[in-house]
């Protein structure tokens, strides 16, 4: 059985080590709150003064080696006694992002959020010259990201009144942006104005075209536990598939069910992503690896005799897409159990208990019913 938990191992292994990273590029002037959007969403001091390594003028580069992200900060404008210091986004800036657009897709601005703060009152000259560049010389998702709208009064329709000026004087310059109004973290002003945050994040991930950097995106921001629920269940839907397909060209004994085992761990590797426990460190990730193989690999293998009637004596496409759909969905459900509690108390995921065999199958049987009640 070494050799097979060996091949397990590897299998969850591979899968983790698949890392492609979107990058986003933070456009603003000076004090907008770029940083501290950043590092909400994200849930690190990914922008931190003096840790980025400068790109060209004017832009820093910001990564961290668990975070499967890299942002790239523009400098920021001053804005004093009326007059704008452009600093360098036309000469130096702009000119980056068409030589990267160039280069291959790793090397690429994917997205760009370009932030204006509510609390300056105005949208300068230069911040309209900038957006006319971006949507005339760059076929890129620009956002206009409006930016400490907790801090702006509202109307007695609980509308922010700077926002839409704000997004008035865009249209009338013929500026179609998508606009979306956040603030760093206000608990108590987000239950007074309605915030636009998971709208820019929804808006974010489905501009991203390419499945990888969607997923990657979607790991990396910890801002929309729905979000992740919502890719989750697009993986949990592609493996059933796979594994259907396997087994339905080679119908196997239920006693063989270690055979779409592989595919099952790699699934449980991608949902782990998602769900951001690659950015925990080594020591959660070897833990969940040690905890999945022995559950998935053996006992789950194991119990399955259990759900004979349901699945029937052979493991055909019907049976393998459902074993993987219930695999799939228990785990989403004990990975955002996990992160929601980390979120709120900073504990790292006891494995060992989530992951215990008990829990686990009555997780799997709960999620083989719902997965079969969402194909039906």
């Amino acid at each position: 059985m070494k050799t097979m938990d060996e091949q397990f191992e590897r299998q969850f292994e591979a899968e983790m080590a698949k890392v492609t990273r979107p990058n986003l590029m933070i456009v603003g002037g000076t004090g907008v709150g770029k940083s501290s959007l950043i590092n909400h969403i994200f849930g690190k001091k990914l922008a931190e003064t003096g840790s980025g390594r400068p790109v060209t003028k004017g832009v820093l580069r910001y990564e961290d080696p668990s975070v499967p992200l890299v942002i790239f900060d523009t400098e920021g404008y001053e804005v004093a006694q009326g007059e704008v210091s452009t600093g360098n986004f036309q000469t130096r800036i702009i000119p980056e992002i068409i030589q990267r657009k160039q280069g291959a897709l790793a090397e690429q601005i994917h997205l760009v959020w370009y932030c204006i703060s509510v609390g300056n009152h105005r949208i300068t000259e230069f911040d309209l010259d900038n957006l006319r560049v971006l949507s005339a010389e760059l076929n890129l998702p620009v956002a206009v990201v409006l930016t400490q709208c907790d801090t702006e009064p509202v109307d007695d329709d609980g509308n922010g009144t700077t926002s839409l000026a704000f997004r008035e004087v865009l249209k009338s310059h013929d500026l179609r942006f998508p606009v979306f109004e956040t603030c760093a973290d206000n608990p108590e002003r987000d239950a007074e104005l309605e915030l636009d945050l998971e709208k820019l994040l929804d808006w974010s991930a489905k501009s991203l075209n390419d499945d990888d950097l969607r997923q990657a995106f979607v790991g990396a921001q910890l801002a929309s536990l729905p979000m992740k629920r919502a890719e989750a269940m697009k993986i949990i839907k592609i493996y059933s598939a796979t594994t259907a397909a396997s087994a339905g060209a080679n119908p196997i004994p239920m006693s063989d069910a270690l055979l779409i085992v592989p595919q099952q761990i790699a699934m449980a590797a991608s949902l782990a992503k998602i769900y951001g426990f690659n950015a925990m460190g080594a020591s959660v990730v070897s833990l969940l690896k040690g905890q999945l193989v022995s559950l998935v690999g053996r006992q789950l293998a194991a119990s399955l005799t259990k759900f004979v009637p349901i699945l029937g004596q052979v493991i055909n496409a019907a049976v393998a897409g459902g074993i993987t759909g219930g695999i799939g969905w228990a785990l989403l459900e004990i990975y955002e159990s996990a992160l929601d509690n980390y979120l709120k108390t900073g504990e790292q995921p006891d494995w060992v208990n989530l992951l215990s065999h008990d829990l686990f199958m009555q997780a799997f049987e709960n999620g083989l019913k719902r997965f079969t009640e969402a194909k039906a």
